[in-house]
């Protein structure tokens, strides 16, 4: 009898490790599977992520070159001045609507030298100057750029 009690330890303890060894194999696929999801995951992320900032650069270069001088001046300047040119297009078009052919003189190059003279940074001289040679290109555009200057100048 101690034989077959032997025999069936021997059974039983085989069949535990066999048990133990297959779960571990089962663990190892499971953690390979997660991995390469999460892998997936993270490129998804970044491929997202990176298609967001290109969207975002398009949506801003599109509402920078309404005008050929606002994309020069965006593609000079800082953020900041990229916001200016996009509020410098909406300003234009809204002063283009209420523009009439009756408006003030407007010389561009005294303004230009006001703009040069002022204590401003140079990335808001850079912006007014692209709006005073857009408006010099498209007198519809003449009110926002007086509009743009004089409360730059604070005048």
């Amino acid at each position: 009898m101690n034989r077959n009690v032997a025999i069936a330890l021997v059974i039983a303890i085989l069949a535990a490790g066999g048990y133990w060894y297959y779960s571990g194999q089962q663990q190892a696929k499971m953690d390979a599977t997660t991995d390469a999801a999460s892998t997936a995951a993270a490129a998804t992320t970044e491929a997202a992520s990176t298609a967001a900032a290109a969207t975002t650069e398009a949506a801003s270069t599109a509402a920078a070159a309404t005008t050929e001088a606002a994309s020069t001046a965006a593609a000079a300047t800082t953020e900041a001045a990229s916001t200016a040119a996009a509020a410098t297009t909406e300003a234009a078009s809204t002063a283009a609507a209420a523009t009439t052919e009756a408006a003030a003189p407007f010389d561009a190059d005294a303004l230009t030298a006001k703009v040069d003279a002022s204590t401003l940074d140079d990335a808001t001289k850079t912006t007014l100057k692209a709006a005073i040679a857009a408006a010099k290109a498209n007198p519809a555009l003449v009110q926002a750029a007086m509009d743009q200057v004089t409360k730059a100048l604070g005048m």
